[in-house]
């Protein structure tokens, strides 16, 4: 039997389950404001948040937990950690603070039962809190412990008030602050903690045993899984047995809720997945597309690696297929994903298709164009649509495309505008995913849907997506959890690893510099790779260099003797285009730039990258833009100039880089340090419904919901079953699947 949720006070009272007497049909679904304790005007700050109902309440989990089971005394605090204590409050004043008329701090004096003295001190003082403070009276107080001028103190430390002076004992109101494990919560403006968990106290006994159970029995039993109700009263106030493995959110009440959050969205993930493949697209590779790519590939100036190879092939067999491929090819920069690509579309366009290339940036999408040009010789029909696109040259392309000319049209945004009309779009190819929103791939994919006059069916284009970011296992399980993965482990032969140096000190710079000069010296180049484009931007960070500044640095002070190209995102089209062409004529040694050249700028002659304030990337950034040099047959280098003081676990996430060329493994490290968003962009990985599940921590849990999902999906994938109806009335709920059947081809 799951431990029962205790609380330590005189009459040891638990958490129990009483039937609620609302009046909704789904007592969960009840608005948070007729809630015990809350009201209108606390419901409408709750939904402020996103917390409209009982079941958002008590789905508000708790970030992390305090053990208040046992009081401490002031002789035994340690600076730094936190600490509950019982003090009787001695005195309280307000001292004002210098410049800030009619501010003031409030320090409220207290002693322990031992005589021992402790501050209490707040800066932005809770209104009437300082009339509370009044001598004598004996209160709670939880917070971390400071010294200032030899005197312990707390700074807004949580107050529990109704303490009896002769037993230290809360009253009942009281007894979730203190005397417990305590959950703490990410802090709601206008909602104190010890508020919150009196709310959530009186929700968890009146409806935590009506929330619905949508996980099948039989997968719980599996897995050995408590119910629902039990999970979630542990999770919000857990017993004292469960130790370590609560700190660690490792209980396994915590399991529970973790597994079932990466059931529904995998389950979802891989239905979308199975509709794909249940959708119709046309069939290539059986008409000559397969000998017009072989006849391509001979024509390429260099030998395929064994990883293109795979990928090719993999992706070929797709195109066979009556269904639409959803294909993602990864690899490390310089690994020969655009040989892979142009050589695919060329099937579809030897078999009268049309294909389109998209990319995030001018400078990208020109130069994969020019080096599908450079690569084939004009034997692979190309044209390119960007902003730039003269008018004369857009409406050449534009009938083109309207009279079905296969070609392979690489572009922008400009790919996605109305006037762009394909008749027979077969095959989507994007660069850099993470830089397009979910719209803009729908948007280009819809310019190929048609109708099959037999069936009615809707007929989809071919997919492929290409990242330079390794995604990591987890990832691609979630986020790309609908696409089939190629991977590109191996860089084409004859690349030259890159020397790696972290700059930390002035001896250090000064040794890099004398490098830098002795490559630009011998002809090379060199980037010089800023976080800000003026110092305007810093926002206070005054300490952080910006390009436009260094720029006017470099050029009068340190390598006055060679010229310097300027390059950021504020400019105009034409202004980038034209210090970009400097730079690959070599009119330019030096080009200080922002992150614009993060991804798929070529010239083999730059051997040197720096980048200013490198702990304010992220290492796969790093490593993207360290792959911009090692293009050629010399050596490369990179230094990352960091010189925060005191910041060892910065430098030790930097060594990463200084130790390893594989984006794979850097991958990884920076997922467990920076999160999903480095890999999918903020608001997407904000779109990962996670409340308790953790990709790093919870793996395991991930792969076991994956698998369970899966079969499901094979077995009864519109969740007819008896012991699966739950489930499906969760999911037409939340509006996430229709009331049809998933048909079936």
């Amino acid at each position: 039997m799951p431990p029962k949720v205790k609380s330590v006070t005189k009459s040891s009272k638990s958490v129990t389950t009483k039937p609620s007497v609302s009046s909704s049909p789904h007592p969960q679904d009840t608005p948070i404001q007729f809630v015990k304790g809350v009201g209108p005007r606390l419901g409408m700050v709750f939904d402020s948040r996103g917390i409209s109902t009982v079941r958002d309440l008590l789905f508000f989990f708790p970030r992390a937990y305090e053990d208040r089971s046992k009081l401490q005394q002031v002789a035994d605090l340690q600076e730094n950690v936190k600490a509950t204590l019982a003090v009787r409050v001695s005195s309280s004043r307000k001292i004002p603070i210098r410049g800030k008329f009619g501010r003031s701090i409030l320090e409220v004096r207290c002693a322990d039962e031992a005589g021992n003295g402790l501050s209490l001190k707040w800066f932005n003082m809770p209104k009437g809190i300082d009339q509370k403070f009044q001598p004598g009276i004996q209160i709670i107080v939880s917070g971390s412990i400071k010294k200032y001028q030899g005197r312990m103190e707390m700074v807004h430390p949580e107050i529990t008030w109704n303490v009896s002076s002769s037993t230290q004992v809360p009253e009942e109101a009281e007894s979730h602050n203190y005397g417990r494990i305590v959950p703490i919560y990410t802090e709601i403006e206008g909602i104190a903690s010890r508020i919150l968990r009196k709310v959530l106290w009186e929700t968890l006994e009146r409806y935590v045993g009506a929330l619905s159970e949508d996980i099948p029995l039989s997968l719980l039993q599996k897995h050995q899984l408590p119910q629902l109700s039990e999970a979630v009263k542990q999770i919000h106030f857990p017993s004292e047995s469960l130790g370590q493995d609560l700190l660690d959110f490792k209980t396994i009440y915590h399991q529970r809720l973790i597994y079932e959050e990466f059931f529904k969205f995998e389950y979802l993930v891989l239905r979308q997945r199975l509709r794909m493949e249940r959708a119709l697209a046309p069939r290539l590779g059986h008409e000559g597309g397969l000998k017009a790519a072989d006849q391509l590939e001979k024509l390429l100036p260099f030998q395929l690696t064994g990883g293109q190879k795979n990928a090719i092939q993999e992706i070929l067999e797709d195109l066979q297929q009556a269904h639409p491929m959803n294909r993602l090819i990864q690899g490390d920069v310089g690994s020969g994903k655009t040989a892979v690509a142009f050589l695919t579309a060329a099937c579809a366009l030897a078999e009268g298709g049309q294909a389109a290339l998209m990319a995030p940036t001018e400078i990208l999408a020109e130069q994969h164009y020019k080096s599908a040009i450079r690569l084939f010789g004009g034997k692979l029909n190309v044209g390119l649509l960007t902003g730039r696109t003269s008018n004369a040259d857009r409406t050449a392309l534009l009938g083109k495309l309207a009279a079905g000319m296969p070609i392979l049209l690489i572009g922008t945004h400009a790919l996605l505008e109305p006037p762009v009309v394909f008749k027979n779009l077969v095959y989507n190819l994007i660069d850099e995913q993470h830089r397009f929103g979910v719209d803009q791939r729908r948007t280009l994919r819809n310019k190929g849907m048609s109708k099959d006059t037999a069936t009615g069916k809707t007929i989809l284009p071919h997919t492929l997506i290409l990242t330079a970011t390794p995604i990591p296992r987890t990832l691609a399980l979630t986020a790309y959890g609908d696409l089939s993965v190629s991977s590109i482990t191996e860089l084409p032969p004859g690349r030259i690893p890159i020397i790696t140096k972290l700059v930390r000190d002035k001896t250090q710079t000064s040794d890099a510099y004398a490098r830098i000069r002795e490559q630009l010296n011998l002809g090379y180049q060199a980037y010089f790779i800023y976080p800000l484009v003026n110092d305007s931007e810093a926002e206070g960070f005054t300490e952080l260099k910006s390009a436009v500044s260094e720029a006017e640095r470099l050029a009068m002070s340190v390598f006055p003797e060679f010229k310097l190209g300027l390059l950021h995102g504020q400019m105009k089209s034409d202004e980038k285009e034209s210090v970009m062409e400097a730079f690959k004529r070599r009119e330019t040694q030096i080009l200080v730039s922002t992150t614009v050249v993060e991804v798929g700028v070529d010239i083999p002659n730059a051997t040197i990258m720096v980048v200013e304030h490198a702990e304010r990337f992220g290492l796969s950034q790093l490593h993207q833009l360290r792959g911009r040099v090692g293009r050629g047959a010399v050596q490369s280098y990179c230094y990352l100039f960091s010189a925060t003081r005191g910041a060892e676990t910065t430098a030790q996430r930097l060594e990463v880089l200084e130790q390893t060329q594989d984006g794979f493994q850097i991958a990884e490290a920076d997922l467990e340090i920076r999160g999903p968003g480095e890999f999918l962009g903020t608001r997407q990985a904000g779109a990962l419904p996670f409340r308790l599940a953790n990709l790093i921590r919870d793996r395991e849990w991930l792969i076991k919901a994956r698998d369970d999902a899966a079969s499901i999906l094979k077995n009864d994938p519109d969740l007819r079953q008896e012991n699966q109806t739950s489930l499906r009335r969760y999911f037409e709920r939340e509006g996430q699947i229709q009331s049809d059947r998933l048909k079936t081809s």
